[in-house]
């Protein structure tokens, strides 16, 4: 019984290990054109248009209120622009979709 047991805990492991290999950190060169680099819970990972951002970016004290004023469009109802990595992203606030980045001059991200 007790192998049987210790056999289970060895299989679970070895079968957890490739996930544990995937969870590097991505550094700004694995980027794709038209992604930025964030952090989240202590990670980092490459995002861009269409993409969940980390939830923490759909949070109202993360909000650029003063939008205007960086040259960035309205955000609509339900987004907003929030500040990451050194970018603008217009983020919707009800599933974190990734709408839109633009660089610190407010130009799209990647035209």
């Amino acid at each position: 019984m007790r192998s049987l047991i210790s056999a289970s805990i060895v299989a679970g492991f070895l079968c957890a290990l490739p996930y544990a290999a995937q969870a590097d950190d991505a550094k700004p060169g694995d980027c794709k054109p038209g992604q930025i680099l964030a952090e989240s819970m202590d990670l980092s990972s490459c995002y861009g248009h269409g993409d969940k951002a980390p939830d923490q970016y759909t949070r109202d004290d993360v909000a650029i209120m003063d939008w205007k004023s960086k040259g960035l469009p309205k955000p609509e109802e339900h987004e907003q622009w929030v500040q990451i990595s050194g970018h603008y992203v217009l983020v919707n606030r009800v599933n974190a979709v990734i709408k839109e980045i633009r660089t610190k001059d407010a130009r799209v991200l990647g035209k």
